[in-house]
């Protein structure tokens, strides 16, 4: 699967459903909002903000792709993340 997805792509997956259906999204991540970045290129955001990665954790965690991060509820940044095994 690409890491492209149009609007007309989206269109199609979600013709088949009205327009009261609910979109969540897994994983814990919330919807922000859509950001034009160029004459054709919109980004979807989120709440959340992906991580830096250490070279050393991207190493001793290849499955990981990307993490997301959160504020903690005292607006604090989270500074330290456990990653259990998969």
């Amino acid at each position: 699967m690409s890491d492209i997805l149009t609007v007309g792509d989206l269109k199609c997956h979600l013709a088949a459903y009205r327009d009261d259906f609910e979109l969540e999204f897994q994983g814990g991540l919330q919807f922000y909002r859509v950001k034009a970045r160029g004459d054709n290129l919109a980004v979807v955001e989120f709440n959340e903000f992906q991580a830096e990665l250490s070279p050393k954790f991207k190493r001793d965690n290849p499955q990981l792709k990307v993490v997301f991060c959160s504020f903690d509820s005292d607006g604090s940044v989270v500074q330290q993340v456990s990653v259990p095994r998969l």
